[in-house]
């Protein structure tokens, strides 16, 4: 009867179970080959009967099933690291790959079937399915992970908003100033009323101010919304 996992740590721990289930046998041997790990258990004395331990997994308690879907990730899973969310289970034969689906779904975690795989896709998903079966420290890892992609992408979120406010602003009072100066050119500057002509010259003397800047300037003590509406008065007057 062979074993093999790609982590030594996991066909280490394969030998362990076998003593305590017990498996009755001969001999052991460990194997470290380039990729992978091997465990040869020889002279079995009686056959692993797979399906009498389904129907006990069927028939245990939640955390029982919960340590059923340990072993199988330990024996047969690979989980890869960020930015890519992707967890896989290699599972051969038809009966086991039915039986491990049943228990993801007994626990609400999403999956996919195809080929000789069971795939879990999503960081939500993968956390779930990691705090399942008690590896809390990947669950945190993942955890940390989406806490930083999700404040990252609040402040790119932010900075693309204050951006685009920024150039609208900046393309109105390009507009502003453009026929502001048209305005004073045909000589029609001085003909505004008095509160009209001094927001006209704040924005002429200030183009780049945004409206609140311009209100601090006013000397008549205008607000944010009073200068937006002098502004637009006088452009409505223009055209």
């Amino acid at each position: 009867m062979l074993f093999s996992s790609r982590e030594i740590a996991v066909a280490r721990k394969a030998l362990v179970l076998a003593n305590v289930f017990p498996v009755q046998r001969d001999s052991d041997i460990l194997q470290k080959e380039s990729d992978k790990a091997t465990l040869e258990f020889r002279g079995i004395k009686k056959e692993f009967q797979i399906k009498e331990l389904l129907r006990e997994v069927s028939k245990g308690n939640k955390e029982f099933k919960k340590s059923f879907l340990r072993g199988v990730f330990l024996g047969c899973g690979i989980l890869s690291a960020p930015p890519y969310y992707h967890l896989e289970m290699n599972i051969e034969k038809e009966f086991e790959k039915k039986f491990v689906a049943k228990i993801l779904l007994k626990f609400g975690i999403k999956y996919l079937i195809k080929g000789d795989k069971i795939y879990i896709k999503g960081r939500e998903n993968i956390k779930k399915f990691m705090y399942t079966i008690g590896s809390l420290s990947v669950f945190l890892l993942l955890e940390d992970d989406g806490i930083e992609k999700s404040l990252s992408n609040e402040i790119n979120r932010k900075a693309n908003f204050e951006y685009a406010n920024l150039r609208r602003q900046s393309n109105a009072a390009l507009k502003q100033v453009e026929i502001l100066k048209e305005l004073r050119k045909k000589g029609k500057l001085n003909k505004l009323r008095d509160d009209l002509e001094e927001v006209a010259l704040l924005r002429l003397r200030h183009p780049y101010a945004s409206l609140a800047e311009l209100s601090r300037l006013s000397l008549s003590h205008l607000s944010k919304q009073a200068v937006y509406y002098r502004l637009r008065r006088i452009l409505k007057k223009y055209e």
